[in-house]
């Protein structure tokens, strides 16, 4: 299948002496095994999604949203290995938008079917239509769905380099870990979580933030100017506020992370109230919208 074709480091010294090239690791297995630290890392993301998932079906709603958390530690760290090492790669990139699904689509959603169960058990057991009763309970589901198309979006959309266009999976995830686990510890932040429609409302509030076309800046600093970062610097201050009364007041890490997430929905929709895009630029926006369609 070779015939014909030679090795340009090929010697005539004799067998027993290896070539120059075989003391050395050659560029391509470096370059593998370059990507194996953040695929690595990424399949650990995924492992922490399915064991949050399970662990929020059956009831164990602390453990399911530790591990949650934990997926998106990784999620963060699998990132930045990239591009530490350099080790971008198009499988990489596929294998973490199905993770993400997983971790922070399927793991929410699954909290909050629990959630939903546990408010509608008396009266699934008691109605004559309780089969009825016990689909809606998968309606929460809807939240994978849209996380889906989310990722799918993000992956095709050349506009998602410098800000987000929607809510970015991982603090859509978080912020249900954070309220589900307040609303089962009995916080009275959570105290409306108490009725299932409220839970739809959620529900239903949280697939249109994920895929609607608010921008939403993100967080890495571009460069060191502080025109182009005042949004993320403002963030930082009120994350510091947030965590700073949070810890005075004794109220929790969840509380910290609902308001957090909660507050940076609010700064996006007032920059882009504030800052809103000329006729001209929301044409350009919208062309491009289409494209992507």
């Amino acid at each position: 299948m070779y015939k014909g074709r030679k090795n340009a480091h090929t010697t005539e010294s004799a067998p027993d002496a290896p070539s120059e090239s075989c003391r050395h690791t050659p560029p391509a297995l470096t370059s593998r095994l370059r990507r194996v630290v953040p695929n690595t890392i990424t399949s650990l993301n995924l492992l922490c999604g399915c064991v949050a998932t399970v662990f929020a079906l059956r009831g164990w709603i602390d453990y399911a949203v530790y591990a949650l958390f934990a997926a998106a530690v990784f999620d963060f760290f699998d990132g930045l290995s990239a591009r530490l090492l350099r080790a971008y790669s198009e499988l990489g990139k596929q294998l973490d938008s199905l993770a993400d699904v997983v971790s922070f689509g399927l793991a929410p959603a699954a909290l909050l079917h629990y959630k939903l169960r546990l408010l509608l058990n008396e009266t699934i057991s008691g109605s004559l239509s309780a089969a009825g009763w016990e689909l809606l309970t998968f309606a929460p589901f809807v939240v994978t769905i849209f996380s889906a198309l989310r990722l799918a979006k993000f992956n095709i959309d050349t506009r998602q380099h410098d800000r987000f266009i929607g809510l970015p999976t991982p603090a859509n995830a978080l912020l249900v870990a954070a309220l589900t686990s307040l609303s089962v510890n009995g916080h009275w932040l959570t105290a409306w979580m108490d009725s299932w429609y409220a839970i739809l409302i959620l529900c239903a509030a949280l697939s249109a933030l994920l895929v609607c076309g608010l921008p939403m800046f993100a967080l890495k600093f571009t460069n060191g100017r502080w025109r182009d970062n005042v949004s993320r610097l403002v963030f930082a201050g009120i994350v510091v506020v947030i965590v700073t009364a949070s810890a005075l007041s004794r109220q929790g890490m969840m509380f910290a992370v609902a308001a957090v997430i909660v507050s940076y929905i609010f700064l996006s929709v007032l920059l882009y109230a504030v800052c809103a895009p000329s006729p001209v630029d929301s044409s350009k926006i919208t062309t491009s919208k289409q494209n992507i369609l």
